[in-house]
């Protein structure tokens, strides 16, 4: 097994590709770390959002709430009408 898909990309839940993953954290720093992350939420905030950083951040933070309350489905704790889904991320423009 090569644990790679026929187009050469590692299939999921490979070892290999969790040990380069793992490898390539411990070289990064921290500060590097951070920059590739706020790229990253930069590049959603443009390309879902139209660069609305404050409509990405507020959906992102409904979201968050109604994942975190859907620990307590099932209990007397739960108010679905509380927090509900934001719905689908928005589209954005694909250019």
């Amino acid at each position: 097994m090569t644990g790679r898909q026929g187009d050469g990309r590692f299939a999921a839940r490979n070892p290999y590709a969790a040990q380069g993953g793992r490898a390539r954290a411990t070289v990064l720093t921290s500060d590097r770390r951070r920059a590739i992350a706020a790229q990253g939420f930069a590049g959603l905030v443009l390309k879902r959002f139209g660069g609305d950083r404050v409509a990405a951040c507020d959906y992102l933070a409904r979201l968050g709430a109604w994942a975190a309350d859907q620990v307590f489905a099932g209990s007397p704790l739960y108010k679905p009408e509380v927090y509900r889904h934001p719905g689908p991320m928005p589209e954005g423009s694909r250019s």
